[in-house]
């Protein structure tokens, strides 16, 4: 059976006038086209996977990046990719192939736009004997540049072939830290043993504090769970490294990474590492069904009012309890100035959802006593909510 032509091609020729929206989706379906037909055709994905790796850089030359939204989309698709390619069952003859394709594609790339491919170098050349011959090979050059794809390959080799002191002793020349290479460092003295001398080498590889953080947790991460120290690697890493665009993502980020621990437990340990933020995770809790935590949240932390009342008003009739709190929650948030372009629509909402509950459950007679306690601030927005709802409170 002859195999279907890939769809992903036609997705990169160079167009001046494609969004890095739309280019970030194309990549983003070329990646599954090609996971996808690595199931059951792993040689023929790897092929495709090369293939789209040389198309890139031609592709997003002419497509303006201000946010760097390609950039973000290029690095995750060479991440999900590299696996592709080295695991495909190639002969020696067509790996070598392949590897003089991508390093033509890498160094060719004007624009740094494959950048990422150098760190999986030494996953691609997949023995320890071609790794070996690569970090030779592309060692000079190494030794001249810091950051280069060069270097970054050339240690990537050396850690894949287990020269990890060469490797230690080619950082130890550098003048600057960067992340690109010093992760090699990391992984070169956790392949020793030297698992605290890893975590340390890579704590003191961000001194500003923020490039690169989610980077080095993933790698902490992973060395400390590859040398049995998974449950320091949870504690210590793993709420970094899976960080997603929101909250739900993170979750089933983390939740796919530790299957083996509940949801309330994952749950309650992101919303612990949020100090301050916790009102982030009320729609992901009240989505997971965890709603007694979710109304802890909303009592203790600002959370968005509208989106406390939507969630009050999907649980009125099934739980008047939740909805009376989360609508006293959203008058208290809004009483602090909570909310972005608040009306007065949205206090009469936030009221009525918690005089609704309150006549579901029996409690009318407290509700005027716990308005006017919520209203009872100096905040300008709480004597605005306290005039939209005077006639309320000495009715």
């Amino acid at each position: 059976m002859v195999p279907r032509p890939w769809a992903f091609p036609a997705r990169f020729d160079p167009e001046p006038t494609r969004t890095p929206g739309e280019l970030a989706l194309g990549l983003h379906r070329a990646v599954g086209e090609l996971r996808r037909a690595a199931r059951s055709q792993a040689l023929r994905a790897g092929e495709g996977a090369v293939l789209l790796c040389e198309l890139l850089p031609a592709a997003i030359e002419v497509v303006d990046d201000p946010v760097g939204t390609v950039a973000a989309a290029v690095a995750r698709s060479i991440d999900a990719l590299a696996p592709v390619i080295a695991g495909a069952p190639s002969s020696p003859a067509q790996r070598d192939q392949w590897l003089g394709r991508l390093w033509a594609a890498l160094t060719g790339d004007a624009g740094g736009h494959l950048r990422r491919l150098a760190e999986h170098w030494g996953a691609l050349c997949v023995t320890p004997t071609r790794a070996q011959a690569w970090a030779e090979r592309l060692l000079p050059e190494a030794r001249e540049g810091v950051a280069t794809a060069a270097s970054v390959a050339c240690l990537a080799s050396q850690v894949a072939a287990g020269q990890h002191e060469e490797a230690l002793e080619l950082l130890a020349g550098r003048t600057i830290a960067v992340w690109p290479e010093r992760q090699f460092g990391v992984r070169a003295l956790a392949a020793r043993g030297e698992l605290a001398a890893a975590i340390a080498y890579a704590e003191a590889s961000n001194p500003l504090g923020h490039r690169h953080a989610q980077d080095i947790a993933r790698v902490c991460e992973a060395v400390l769970a590859l040398g049995g120290q998974r449950e320091a690697a949870y504690r210590g890493f793993a709420f970094v490294a899976h960080t997603r665009q929101n909250c739900r993502q993170s979750f089933e980020a983390l939740r796919r990474a530790y299957p083996e621990r509940a949801a309330s437990e994952l749950l309650g340990d992101l919303i612990a590492a949020s100090p301050g933020q916790e009102g982030r995770w009320f729609a992901t809790a009240c989505s997971l069904r965890f709603f007694a935590l979710a109304a802890e949240i909303a009592g203790r932390s600002p959370c968005d009012p509208r989106t406390l009342v939507r969630a009050g008003l999907q649980r009125l009739e099934v739980d008047p309890g939740f909805a009376g709190e989360v609508a006293l929650a959203a008058i208290r948030w809004l009483c602090g100035g909570h909310g972005v372009e608040i009306s007065g629509d949205d206090v009469y909402a936030a009221h009525d959802l918690a005089r609704d509950a309150a006549l579901r459950t029996g409690t009318q007679g407290a509700l005027r006593g716990a308005l006017a306690a919520i209203c009872d601030q100096p905040h300008p927005a709480a004597q605005w909510v306290h005039g939209l709802l005077a006639r309320e409170l000495e009715g």
